[in-house]
């Protein structure tokens, strides 16, 4: 909102200076073109509409990750336990991918990378085999694996970039037409001016951000709408909590 506010200032100073300096009332009645806003309010509804649909779903990933990690946790540890050895190892190799998987998110590691890591992981669970808890293992990082994939391609894929080109368009067709018409009152020219200019700037700018839901850099979340990580770090204190116990 903040950063919006200085647009939508723009906007309205805009048409105030062509009133005073230039003498410039509008050339067509605001009544006659209300319908193009009505449109373009339709436009933006489509667009959040089809973001949100992979916003909602890629909130459940970072929890899907973290509950398959520590279920491989959980059966490392019971098979070194049978077979009386330290767990350990175990839970360090898992942490080395949940580090992994951290940095990976803030762009601190590449893709080559996490995959790496994640096959170091698998690449122990023969050594673990008892009954059928490595083939258990394998199926659990079979759905890790789909989503981390799935956290990589909605984060780099976005949405109708067709729809965007109709979009912008459409704003821009707003702002000129806020600035071209006439209205009966200066407060109802204010107020419309302001109002609309902020509906189309900030809703714009939320579907541009709810469009990566997984936008970090190094010095975390790019945006203001990004999936939250809480699950990964704080299954992180909790592997580190029994690393630190076992010691």
């Amino acid at each position: 909102m903040l950063t919006t506010l200085p647009i939508v200032a723009a906007l309205v100073v805009l048409r105030e200076i062509l009133s005073s300096a230039f003498d410039f009332t509008g050339v067509i009645d605001f009544t006659e073109v209300a319908v193009v806003l009505s449109g373009g309010v339709f436009l933006l509804g489509f667009m959040l509409a089809g973001t949100m649909t992979d916003y909602k779903e890629a909130e459940k990933l970072p929890g899907e990750i973290v509950s398959g990690l520590e279920t491989i946790e959980e059966v490392m540890v019971h098979v070194a336990t049978c077979k009386q050895d330290d767990p350990t190892k175990h839970r360090r190799a898992i942490l080395e991918v949940v580090d992994t998987i951290d940095r990976w998110l803030h762009k601190q590691a590449t893709e080559q990378d996490l995959h790496e890591t994640l096959h170091r992981l698998t690449s122990t669970f023969t050594a673990i085999e008892l009954g059928s808890h490595a083939t258990r293992a394998f199926s659990i990082m079979s759905t890790v694996r789909r989503s981390l994939l799935r956290v990589g391609v909605v984060s780099r894929t976005g949405f109708l970039a067709t729809g965007y080109a109709l979009l912008e368009v459409m704003i821009c067709i707003c702002y000129l037409i806020l600035i071209m018409s006439s209205f009966k009152s200066l407060l109802g020219e204010f107020v419309v001016v302001s109002f609309v200019g902020l509906i189309y700037t900030y809703m714009y700018r939320l579907i541009k951000d709810i469009d990566d839901p997984f936008d970090y850099d190094d010095n975390g979340a790019s945006g203001a709408a990004e999936i939250e990580l809480y699950p990964l770090r704080e299954y992180r204190a909790r592997l580190e909590t029994r690393i630190a116990a076992a010691r």
